[in-house]
């Protein structure tokens, strides 16, 4: 559930409904078929460590989280507890996300694609998630001025 949050950015529910169904591609390329937020789906790719956790697992056919207590997935909730309970405060599968969009701008500095990785329906939506280093911003500014 921690990787699947640190790694792929997904949100709780997104993590709960992942099925053995939903994991897509080859040794090296894999994804996850992601069932978000008014039905869409989308597909992420998993990283190396996340792969190799996955086959490590030795996964059945069938949810990858199901729920003790009735047929089907673990609801969103308990991955929320699950998740927080695992990491120290202020942590929480949501902040997670976040690392995981500031990191992946950081990385790739594509606000499109960090949008597309992380479902969001709006570019707005996706740069409320991405803490954008400004540490650099006055040598910027400076470069761009007309010398005198």
């Amino acid at each position: 559930m921690l990787l699947f949050a640190c790694e792929a950015g997904l949100r709780r529910g997104e993590i709960a409904r992942i099925h053995s169904g939903d994991l897509i591609g080859p040794k090296g390329d894999s994804s996850v078929r992601v069932h978000g937020k008014g039905r869409k789906q989308r597909v992420v790719p998993l990283t190396e460590r996340l792969r190799i956790e996955l086959l490590q697992a030795g996964l059945s056919t069938g949810w990858l989280f199901p729920s003790p207590r009735r047929e089907g997935p673990i609801g969103a909730i308990r991955v929320g507890e699950l998740v927080s309970a695992a990491l120290p405060n202020p942590w929480t599968c949501h902040s997670l996300r976040h690392r995981f969009a500031t990191t992946a701008y950081r990385n790739s500095r594509d606000l499109l694609l960090v949008q597309t990785l992380l479902g969001h329906s709006k570019p707005e939506t996706t740069a409320l998630y991405v803490h954008v280093d400004t540490s650099s911003a006055r040598e910027i500014v400076e470069r761009g001025t007309i010398a005198a």
